[in-house]
């Protein structure tokens, strides 16, 4: 079953412990490829300082759209992909961080590396993750331990832990 608009019109903190677990599909020419969401951050409206809602600009605007938006932008030569959370008017965001492929070999524990193994690119940018027939995200019912932690790269942060992961999971992009 695909995750709907009620779960992404939650708080982006809320969706981002959520979405662990959950699995991201990302369908290629006939192949059709799965992997376990393990980590992700969380990330919020002008106040929060190191999201991208802090800026002018059409990421700030795509932050703003209605839950369940595709945000995607560049950082050091690799895109990186992002779900918009929330009610519309409103920024927030969560990342995702690193995924476990289920079904293919590839390198995804990082959010660089997981959209290059997946082929995720700026076309899907300020696209709906909800009706999507090449990207989507089913629910997975699994019991594990949550880790918070510091988001990784930040240089000025907010003082909660908005960095989860799944405890003891091999393919989290930093220890």
């Amino acid at each position: 079953m695909k995750l709907g608009k009620d779960f992404f019109s939650r708080d982006a903190e809320v969706v981002a412990r959520d979405l662990l677990g959950k699995i991201l599909s990302r369908k290629q020419g006939k192949k059709i490829l799965k992997a376990r969401v393990v980590e992700t951050e969380a990330y919020f409206d002008e106040k929060d300082p190191a999201s991208r809602a802090c800026k002018n600009g059409n990421l700030r605007e795509t932050m703003k759209m209605q839950g369940g938006t595709i945000l995607v932008y560049g950082v050091h030569n690799n895109w990186l992909i992002n779900f918009v959370t929330g009610e519309k008017g409103k920024a927030e965001a969560v990342l995702i961080r690193a995924l476990e492929p289920l079904n293919f070999n590839a390198r995804a524990s990082g959010p660089g590396l997981l959209c290059k193994a997946l082929g995720i690119d700026k076309n899907f940018h300020g696209k709906s993750i909800l009706n999507n027939k090449e990207l989507w995200i089913e629910y997975n019912k699994e019991k594990f331990n949550i880790v918070e932690r510091k988001r990784i790269g930040i240089k000025k942060d907010l003082s909660k832990e908005l960095r989860f992961y799944i405890d003891k999971n091999k393919f989290i992009s930093k220890k």
